[in-house]
């Protein structure tokens, strides 16, 4: 591939092979590390959303964690508050 680049970009340019092959071969090069550095971000912001997703469903979990316990805690005083009126009539 670098090769064939080169010796495009030789045959274009005008220049001796050798020449057209190093040119050829840096722009290639500098594109796949371009490429390289694009994917590297891409997947390091993948991964980030992927994180906070993951933090958003953790606080929707906890939300309805303390929603169930906080209807527990309702049944419970209201068993207590039916407890205290029995007791309240036994000692009357």
């Amino acid at each position: 591939m670098l090769v064939i680049s080169g010796l495009i970009a030789g045959l274009l340019g005008g220049s001796n092979s050798l020449n057209a092959v190093l040119a050829g071969s840096f722009i290639v090069i500098v594109n796949l590390g371009v490429l390289t550095l694009l994917f590297i971000i891409a997947v390091r912001i993948k991964e980030w959303i992927e994180r906070q997703v993951a933090n958003v469903a953790e606080q929707k979990d906890a939300g309805a964690e303390l929603q169930m316990l906080r209807q527990s805690l309702e049944r419970i005083e209201a068993k207590v508050d039916r407890i205290e009126k029995v007791l309240d009539g036994i000692s009357e």
